[in-house]
């Protein structure tokens, strides 16, 4: 069909990949939403109720999961959308692609990972309850000490002055820029989805290490033969000397946003090219 949007087919197209979610993705989304039960089983059995699980480490792994549940998203939901025989099933939806694509986009960066992300959260609550083990305190009394998490109620706490301004300002652009990583992050594997006919995640694991393993080979002698020059440590020197370290700390967290958003439409043009293009 073409690429009109249309409310109601879209509303229908959403329950269809809604009705879809638990055969598709059900079992794995369990399996991850209890992997953090096996872990406090494991040091129930190990050190019993003397050892206290930090409450940061506890949101961080909840965060870790419901993000590569969000990557695994759409090879799961939408394994067929790229093959020749099963795909036609896609195909034939009574939708238009754009319809089908926003759908799919809506499930993989928000459905998936927020219910990953509460499930977690309530078994984490339950555990917590418990009596025993080793959650001692519940998940929202973390120090927002690990480097995954924002403490927001530690950043609504900050007064007017400089400093205070200076943490709310950089703990909201982390924020924004750990949103903006985890879209384009998905967005990647929504491309490599339409590629992949099998093992696709796995497959997108594999590329990314032998991409990242090439361009190491051809950095490090570059990085080698740029810090061998005599200038460029006073090259270095001289930047900071000319720049504060706020002004250094801002243009790299700029530049960090910059790449995600690049990131995002990137492989949000490739993911729509590349469905569009489809050939069933």
């Amino acid at each position: 069909m073409n690429n009109t949007f249309d409310w109601n087919r879209f509303c229908k197209v959403v329950h269809k990949d809604l009705k879809n979610l638990w055969p598709s993705f059900g079992t794995t989304m369990l399996i991850l939403v209890a992997l953090p039960l096996a872990l406090w089983l494991l040091i129930l059995v190990v050190a019993g109720s003397s050892m206290a699980f930090p409450a940061d480490l506890r949101l961080a792994i909840i965060e870790f999961l419901a993000m590569f549940a969000a990557l695994m998203a759409p090879s799961r939901l939408y394994r067929t959308w790229n093959l020749r025989n099963e795909g036609v099933h896609f195909a034939m939806l009574p939708a238009s692609k754009l319809e089908k694509f926003l759908s799919a986009l809506i499930f993989s960066i928000v459905v998936i990972p927020l219910a990953v992300y509460l499930g977690g959260l309530a078994l984490d609550m339950l555990l917590t309850a418990l009596p025993w083990g080793s959650y001692q305190s519940w998940i929202w009394q973390g120090g927002g000490g690990f480097p995954f998490t924002t403490d927001f109620s530690l950043l609504a706490d900050l007064g007017g002055g400089q400093e205070d301004q200076i943490l709310r300002y950089y703990g909201t652009w982390w924020f924004v820029g750990m949103l903006l990583g985890h879209i384009g992050g998905v967005l990647l594997f929504l491309f490599t989805s339409t590629l992949f006919k099998r093992h696709k995640v796995l497959q997108t694991f594999l590329w990314l290490y032998l991409i990242q393993f090439v361009f190491t080979l051809i950095l490090i002698p570059v990085c080698i033969a740029v810090v061998s020059q005599p200038d460029f440590g006073e090259w270095i020197l001289s930047l900071f000397e000319r720049y504060d370290e706020e002004w250094v700390a801002r243009c790299f967290l700029m530049g960090v946003i910059a790449f995600d958003v690049l990131e995002i439409i990137l492989f949000g043009w490739l993911s729509w090219r590349r469905l569009n293009r489809m050939a069933y």
